[in-house]
């Protein structure tokens, strides 16, 4: 991608340049802003980084004073609590000081934050667009009144090459990649896996990602009693999708009824793997059952087990062809592709 502005642009959200930490608000905040470095230049972008702003409130007001004196365009990327500092900042910006704001949604609730935020709708009209991550998203705010809701996919970058699953000796090896919370089904997939191998299957579970605090306890104590589970710590963003091409499917057991399009199930896109998901409300999106893997009921644990046990019976010329549908379905989430939406939109 061409260097396409000499003109600044700001970035507020998460960025945590010292990578302390790996959730999904944050790691997409970083690889937006990777993206724009690499279409206009480090120089050109201008930063507020958010991280922890309750307890270094002087610190990012005063870069968010910078970022609005030096830039006509801002992009923003904001939790629930971030939109609720800066969505007033931001709109009086837009429409009193002829600022440009591109919002580029964290997570898929925001239709349901306008229900106890009903003003919001007025700041999100006033900004130039705002980026969601599902169609049916795009959907729900319009009914809402938002007038320039616009899909644009979530996207990552991985370096190095992709591996392979190995089966040694039969062995089916399962990992997770998310937050470790029982919201994320951790527990679920931990007991399919203790059940599926009391049946005489042979299959391990890695679980990578941040361990929650109000689950680290009940996560070590179920983890010590599971042979078959290991914890791997966490791993850097850009080397996710080379971490999972190595299993034979990746689980996403949510629980979490506001999960959006997740970036974990991308890694395993992008990687060629397959997934066994529950189906949260943006499933159909990202996924096909029995073309990339195998949905199931949220917060089922038979079904869970049960789609596991289906994937494991599949022949391998059936995984080998579930593989390469996901890759196909990865294409849809490439940063080359998010990157001309954001440059088109960016320069008009």
């Amino acid at each position: 991608m061409s260097k396409g502005s000499t003109k600044k642009i700001g970035l507020i959200g998460r960025i945590d340049p010292d990578c302390r930490l790996f959730d999904g608000q944050t790691v997409k905040t970083r690889m937006m802003y990777r993206l724009l470095c690499e279409m206009y230049g480090e120089e050109s972008i201008v930063t507020v980084d958010t991280y922890d702003y309750k307890h270094r409130a002087p610190v990012v007001m005063a870069n968010f004073a910078r970022c609005l004196a030096t830039c006509d365009r801002l992009v923003v990327l904001l939790s629930t609590n971030g939109r609720r500092v800066f969505f007033p900042l931001l709109s009086f910006a837009s429409k009193y000081m002829g600022k440009k704001v591109y919002h580029n949604l964290i997570g898929g609730w925001l239709a349901s934050n306008l229900e106890k935020y009903p003003k919001w709708v007025n700041y999100l009209n006033s900004f130039e667009v705002n980026w969601v991550e599902a169609h049916a998203l795009v959907e729900r705010l319009t009914v809402k009144g938002v007038r320039n809701a616009e899909y644009l996919p979530n996207f990552k970058y991985f370096s190095g090459s992709k591996a392979q699953a190995n089966h040694r000796s039969g062995e089916f090896r399962f990992c997770t990649f998310s937050r470790v919370m029982e919201q994320k089904g951790i527990t679920d997939a931990m007991t399919a896996v203790e059940q599926l191998c009391s049946e005489g299957k042979q299959c391990r579970l890695d679980v990578y990602g941040p361990i929650d605090d109000g689950y680290k306890q009940d996560f070590e104590r179920i983890i010590k009693s599971s042979p078959h589970v290991e914890y791997k710590g966490c791993a850097a963003p850009e080397e996710s999708v080379q971490i999972v091409a190595g299993y034979d499917a990746l689980l996403f057991p949510t629980k979490w009824k506001l999960e959006g399009i997740p970036g974990t199930i991308i890694d395993a896109l992008t990687a060629g793997v397959p997934v066994i998901a529950s189906k949260w409300q943006y499933y159909d999106e990202m996924l096909e059952d029995g073309v990339t893997g195998f949905g199931c009921e949220m917060g089922s644990q038979n079904e869970l087990t049960g789609a596991m046990r289906r994937y494991i019976a599949l022949e391998d010329t059936r995984r080998t062809a579930m593989r390469e549908a996901c890759l196909k379905r990865a294409q849809a989430y490439s940063p080359e592709v998010v990157g001309e939406i954001v440059c088109r939109e960016l320069s008009r």
